[in-house]
C-alpha cells in the first residue's frame, strides 16, 4: 500500500489507473487500479481522524482512517468513477488535503477533489515517447484490463499519428501488456500518437494520447524566446503591413493568416523564437462599447469572448489558425493561444441561457472591478471586470465543468501546445489548477501543453507572493508559469528612469529564485506587454502622455534604443521563459492601453537606431537557442551596484556566458575563477577580450551591455 514520504506534511489521496500487482503467480493481465487511498498525519496521537465527502453526505460518521507507519493514518475508500469531493475531519474539525491540488465547491465551501477512472472499461497508457536527432520515434505503452477482464487482442492495436506517419508495432505482449512500436524519418514538427484497440472479449479500451516533436526549436520552455502576437495589429493577410487604425481602440484588421505569412518568412526563427503567443481568437462582438476610460473600444483585442468556441471570422476563422498552428509546427514552433475563462461578452449564449442558474456572480452585477464600493481587493473573484462582461461563478459546479472543457475544446481542436490563462486571480485558485490538470492529462509526454498565467501584480515582494500562491509547491500542482511583473517593474526603474538601481535588478531576480527553488515552476520574463506602456515611451519620458489626444512620439534616437538593448539583453539571457512583446525588438513606443497596441511596423521603415535594436535582438535570441549555459546554466552574481551589474550562466559544458550591463562608464570586474581562463568575444560588439586565471576587468561605456562567450563557441 502506498505510504507518503517522511516530507509530507498534511494528507495524500491517490486514485489512478496503473498496473495492479498480480498475485500469487496467477497469469493475469495487469489491471487497472481505481482504488483510493487517504493519508493524513494527526496533530496528535490521541486525535480522532475520518473522511467525508459526497460518498458520505457530507455527514460524519465519514470513513476512519487507521494507524499507518510512521504515525500517518489512511483509509481506503471505494468510490465509484467520476468526481468526489471531500474533506478530512480531525476531531471534529473539517481541512481541505494540503497535498492534493484540486479542489472544488461544495455548499459554496471549497472542498478537496479527485477523479476516479472507470476500471470497468480497459484502458492504455503511454509510458515514453521520444524522437532522437534523425527522425526515428520510439513508443512504449502499457494494455491495463478491465477489473477481472481479459488481457489485451494483440490483433486489434490501432497506433496512429495525426501526420500520417507509418509506425509498426514492434512488440506487444497480450499478458503484460507491454507494447513497443516505433517510425523512422519523420518529418520536422509536432506528432500527435494515438494507440487504441480492444480486449480479448471484443471491449474497447480507453485510447491514450501522447505528442512528439521531431527537430524542435525547443526541448524545453525557456530554451528559446516566447514571442507575443496581438493580432489585430500585427499583419494583414499575407503578411502585409497595417494602416494605424482610425482610433487608438478601433480595429486595425490583423489576420492569423498575416502571422502566418510571418511564419513562413522565417520573421520568428530568425530572431530565435521558439514559441509564439496569440491574441484571444473568440468570435468577439461587432461595434464600440465605451471602456474605463471613456473612450469607444472595439474588441479588436479578442477578450469579449461572444463565442467560446469559435474563431473570430474577421481574423480568418477555424481554417486560418489551423493552418497558422500547422505552418508553426512544421517549423518547430510551438503555440500558445490566450485563453479567457474569467468572463463572456454579456451577448454569449452562456450567459442568456444560464445566468439563472448561479453560472456567473450576478450578485455582483452592479460591481465593477475598481468602480467605488467595489474595490479590487475585496472584490476581486466577484467583480465584473466591465458592466457588460459577467464575471463566471466558478463555485457553480456546471459552469467549472464547462470552462474546464473549453480549455481541452480548444487544447485538442487546434493541437496547441499551450494556454495563456487571462486574468488568474479574478478566479478562484481551484479554477487554474483543474484548468492545468485537465490539459495535461490528455497528453501522456511530460510538458506536452504549457499553462502560464497572467497574475498582474505591482512590484516588490507582494507582487511575487501573489505570482506564488498559484504555482504550487510542486510541478504538477499549478500553473507551469507566470509572468514576472515585479522583475519587468525593476528593469523599469533600473533602465527607464523609475527610480532604483541596477542592485535593485539583482535583488529581484534573486528573490524569485530562492521562492521558485523547488517547486518545477518557472518565470516569463518581459520588458512590457499590451496592458502597460511601451518601454521605450518610458525611457523617453512621454508615456503619460493621454493615448487619445496627446499619444508618446515615436523615439528614434540611439540614447533611447540604448536602453531598450540592454533590457533584452537582460531578458533573453536569464533563466525563465524569456518574452518579446511584438515591436520591442523593433522599438516600438506607446503608452498605456490602447496605444501600447499600435501596428507593427514593415522592417524597411525603421530608423537606423531601431533597425540596430532588431538587430541586437536577433543575435541575442540565436544565441540563447544555440547556447546550453543561457538556456539552462546556473546563474551566478558577479557584481551588482546601483550602475553596474553582471553575473554568468554556466551550464558545465566549458562554454560559460557572461553577461555585464553599466549605467555609467567605469570597469567591471570578473573575479579570478568565475569562468575558466581563455579568449572571449563580446557577441554585441564584436571584441575580443582575454581572461586570465585571475580575471579580467571588462571596460563599459555609458548606458551598454556585454554579452561574453569563448570564442568559437558562438551561434554558427
Amino acid at each position: 500500500m502506498l505510504r507518503p514520504g517522511r516530507h509530507a506534511a498534511a494528507l495524500l489521496i491517490v486514485a489512478s489507473a496503473t498496473v495492479a500487482a498480480c498475485g500469487g503467480g496467477s497469469a493475469r493481465p495487469p489491471e487497472r487500479d481505481c482504488g483510493v487511498v487517504v493519508w493524513a498525519r494527526p496533530a496528535s496521537g490521541a486525535s480522532k481522524l475520518e473522511v467525508i465527502g459526497d460518498f458520505t453526505g457530507w455527514a460524519s460518521p465519514g470513513v476512519p482512517m487507521f494507524p499507518g507507519a510512521d504515525g500517518w493514518r489512511f483509509a481506503a475508500i471505494p468510490l465509484g468513477p467520476g468526481e468526489h469531493g471531500y474533506l478530512v475531519v480531525e476531531d471534529g474539525e473539517v481541512r481541505l488535503d494540503d497535498l492534493a491540488p484540486l479542489t472544488t465547491f461544495h455548499a459554496g465551501r471549497e472542498v478537496s477533489l479527485v477523479a476516479v477512472a472507470d476500471c470497468s472499461v480497459p484502458a492504455f497508457a503511454v509510458d515514453r515517447v521520444e524522437v532522437d536527432a534523425a527522425g526515428a520515434l520510439s513508443i512504449e505503452a502499457r494494455f491495463l484490463a478491465r477489473s477481472g477482464g481479459p488481457g489485451l487482442d494483440v490483433a486489434a492495436i490501432d497506433l496512429r499519428t495525426e501526420t500520417g506517419a507509418a509506425l509498426a508495432v514492434d512488440s506487444a505482449d497480450a499478458l503484460t501488456g507491454v507494447i513497443r512500436a516505433s517510425a523512422r524519418g519523420l518529418v520536422r514538427g509536432k506528432h500527435r500518437v494515438t494507440i487504441a484497440g480492444a480486449d480479448l472479449d471484443g471491449r474497447p479500451a480507453e485510447a491514450a494520447r501522447a505528442s512528439a516533436w521531431a527537430s524542435p526549436a525547443q526541448r524545453r520552455w525557456g530554451d528559446g524566446v516566447l514571442y507575443q502576437i496581438l493580432i489585430d495589429r500585427y499583419r494583414g493577410d499575407g503578411g502585409a503591413p497595417l494602416a494605424p487604425p482610425a482610433s487608438p481602440a478601433s480595429r486595425a484588421g490583423g489576420t492569423l493568416d498575416g502571422v502566418r505569412a510571418e511564419i513562413e518568412r522565417g520573421t520568428f526563427e530568425a530572431l530565435g523564437v521558439s514559441a509564439l503567443w496569440l491574441s484571444p481568437v473568440y468570435v468577439n462582438p461587432a461595434g464600440a462599447r465605451v471602456g474605463r476610460d471613456g473612450h469607444p473600444s472595439e474588441a479588436y483585442h479578442g477578450y469579449w469572448p461572444l463565442d467560446s468556441r469559435a474563431v473570430d471570422p474577421r481574423i480568418g476563422g477555424e481554417a486560418a489558425l489551423s493552418a497558422l498552428v500547422t505552418a508553426a509546427h512544421a517549423r518547430g514552433l510551438s503555440v500558445v493561444v490566450d485563453f479567457v475563462p474569467n468572463h463572456v461578452y454579456e451577448d454569449n449564449p452562456r450567459y442568456r441561457d444560464h445566468a439563472g442558474e448561479a453560472w456567473f456572480n450576478t450578485g455582483e452585477a452592479g460591481c465593477v472591478c475598481g468602480a467605488p464600493g467595489c474595490d479590487w481587493g475585496a472584490h476581486l473573484e466577484t467583480c465584473w471586470f466591465a458592466p457588460y462582461l459577467p464575471d463566471v461563478r466558478w463555485q457553480s459546479d456546471a459552469a467549472a465543468r464547462v470552462g474546464i472543457d473549453d480549455a481541452l475544446f480548444w487544447s485538442d481542436r487546434f493541437d496547441l501546445d499551450g494556454l495563456r490563462i487571462d486574468a488568474v486571480p479574478m478566479m478562484p485558485r481551484s479554477a487554474t489548477r483543474r484548468m492545468a490538470h485537465a490539459v495535461r492529462a490528455a497528453d501522456a509526454r511530460p510538458g506536452a501543453s504549457f499553462v502560464i498565467g497572467e497574475i498582474f501584480t505591482g512590484p516588490g515582494p507582494g507582487g511575487f507572493d501573489a505570482i506564488r500562491r498559484f504555482l504550487g509547491a510542486r510541478a504538477w500542482e499549478g500553473l507551469d508559469a507566470a509572468f514576472d511583473f515585479p522583475l519587468m517593474w525593476a528593469m523599469r526603474g533600473a533602465l527607464a528612469g523609475g527610480g532604483g538601481g541596477l542592485v535593485d535588478l539583482e535583488a529581484e531576480i534573486a528573490r524569485s529564485e530562492a521562492g521558485l527553488e523547488g517547486s518545477g515552476s518557472t518565470l516569463a520574463r518581459m520588458i512590457d506587454n499590451h496592458d502597460t506602456t511601451r518601454f521605450v515611451s518610458e525611457v523617453y519620458g512621454d508615456a503619460g502622455g493621454d493615448p487619445w489626444t496627446r499619444p508618446p512620439a515615436q523615439p528614434e534616437d540611439p540614447a533611447t534604443h540604448a536602453r531598450l538593448e540592454i533590457a533584452i539583453a537582460i531578458v533573453l539571457t536569464l533563466p525563465g521563459v524569456p518574452v518579446l512583446y511584438y515591436g520591442d525588438e523593433v522599438g516600438l513606443a506607446g503608452g498605456a492601453d490602447p496605444d501600447s497596441r499600435r501596428v507593427m511596423p514593415a522592417e524597411a521603415s525603421l530608423s537606423p537606431a531601431r533597425a540596430h535594436v532588431l538587430a541586437t535582438a536577433r543575435r541575442l535570441g540565436r544565441l540563447r537557442a544555440c547556447t546550453p549555459a543561457i538556456r539552462e546554466g546556473a546563474r551566478v552574481p558577479l557584481v551588482a551596484t546601483a550602475d553596474t551589474y553582471a553575473f554568468t550562466r554556466d551550464a558545465g559544458d566549458g562554454a560559460p556566458v557572461v553577461v555585464a550591463v553599466a549605467r555609467a562608464p567605469g570597469p567591471i570586474a570578473i573575479r579570478a575563477g568565475a569562468v575558466p581562463p581563455g579568449l572571449y568575444v563580446d557577441v554585441l560588439s564584436g571584441d575580443k577580450i582575454p581572461v586570465a586565471a585571475s580575471g579580467a576587468t571588462l571596460s563599459m561605456a555609458a548606458w551598454s551591455a556585454r554579452v561574453l562567450v569563448p570564442d568559437g563557441a558562438g551561434c554558427p
